[in-house]
């Protein structure tokens, strides 16, 4: 049993963490609604984005502890650039695993290595963590699916050039019979529109109308009816995703905890450093300890899933306790920068606004904590109007 990266790992985040020193300005992304295309760019051609992708599709060799390493460093300087490569393997995995040939030749060739940027899209107005609720219809014609609804929010929706779909190929089915489609979005008969929240402003977060838009029965991921399976092994609501959330959670975290160990030596109040305060440095050391288990944790649980163990459980405390943590301890960090952490000064507002988001992405804290009791205590613990919903989580 080894806690410590390999050699080629530490090589991985210190290029990761020289990538972030040099080309992610803080001021510029502060400012950016979405993540520059330059940077996109430059992920791509070092290999940031096409870890585990097949070579022939761009890809290359790598593990997921190494997906991890870059997430939690890109999210120590930028929460947004962290979400887009977040997304990107949520999306490589979806066309790796199901994509037809032509998808993959087409689509998955150029996410993987930042030529196009895809984004997932699934939550309605009238449907998140409930997927079965969703009201898109994706009707078969000919050689041809017909696709008609409104997705909103998707997150990099502004930005994406092409976008995973989900939505009913028989809308009278009520169970988790949902299909997934590749949509380029430059195809007529689609609208986007920003969507303003809180926070994740470089997320490029839209809403996405199709009006009967028109694909090739190529384009359909996976068989129909199998887009519940997709987004639980693959996408949103997998094991990947989850873990990814909890690592890019303790890189912020660690960020915040760097910043307000400086911020106490060097701020003097009543004729002394704040880090003589013994409820300043003790409330310090408490959230170091906290991020130090909860990376771990995340590690761990990445570890698992790159040996292919399960690790269902272990990925939903990922997303449950890391999120929320995260949100506790970047608020600590704040509040001891006092009036600075609440403004513009430093961007700890800016990460406490980000970080709440990842308590709602891919599924909500109740639902993280359903999979924990069902994995632990069995079936009992599940109620019985989502037994078969649970049932279909494995």
């Amino acid at each position: 049993m080894e806690f410590q990266l390999s050699e080629e790992e530490k090589l991985l985040q210190w290029a990761v963490n020289d990538f972030v020193q040099k080309e992610l300005d803080e001021e510029e992304l502060r400012m950016c609604n979405h993540v520059p295309q330059k940077i996109v760019d430059k992920m791509g051609g070092l290999g940031f984005l096409g870890l585990k992708v097949p070579e022939k599709y761009g890809g290359e060799e790598g593990t997921w502890v190494e997906v991890g390493i870059l997430c939690e460093e890109m999210a120590k300087r930028s929460i947004a650039v962290a979400h887009l490569i977040m997304r990107g393997y949520e999306i490589n995995s979806i066309l790796a695993k199901y994509g037809t040939e032509r998808v993959k030749g087409e689509w998955l060739a150029n996410a993987a290595t930042g030529k196009k940027i895809g984004c997932i899209a699934t939550t309605e107005p009238g449907s998140g963590t409930d997927i079965a609720a969703i009201k898109m219809n994706s009707l078969r014609a000919d050689d041809s699916y017909l696709i008609n609804g409104e997705k909103n929010p998707v997150s990099f929706g502004m930005q994406a050039d092409f976008a995973i779909v989900f939505g009913k190929t028989d809308p009278s089915v009520k169970a988790n019979r949902i299909s997934g489609f590749l949509v380029p979005l430059s195809l007529p008969g689609i609208t986007r529109e920003g969507v303003s929240h809180m926070g994740l402003y470089g997320s490029a977060i839209a809403s996405i109308v199709f009006d009967r838009v028109k694909i090739p029965v190529e384009y359909r991921i996976g068989e129909e009816g199998e887009g519940f399976d997709i987004h639980v092994n693959a996408g949103t609501y997998s094991s990947l995703s989850q873990i990814l959330a909890g690592v890019i959670s303790m890189g912020a975290c660690q960020e915040a905890v760097n910043r307000a160990v400086s911020y106490s030596r060097m701020r003097f109040a009543f004729g002394r450093p704040l880090a003589k305060f013994q409820a300043i440095s003790g409330k310090i050391a408490e959230d170091l300890t906290l991020v130090e288990a909860g990376r771990w944790l995340c590690y761990r649980a990445l570890w698992l899933k790159e040996q292919d163990l399960p690790h269902t459980k272990e990925s939903a405390m990922c997303k449950w306790w890391c999120t929320k943590m995260a949100c506790d301890v970047v608020k600590n960090a704040l509040l001891i920068h006092g009036h600075t952490g609440y403004s513009d000064d430093v961007p700890l507002e800016r990460m406490l606004r980000d970080m709440l988001a990842f308590r709602i992405i891919g599924g909500a804290d109740q639902l993280m904590k359903l999979i924990i009791a069902h994995k632990t205590i069995g079936k009992i613990a599940v109620p019985d109007s989502l037994a078969g919903y649970m049932r279909d989580w494995g």
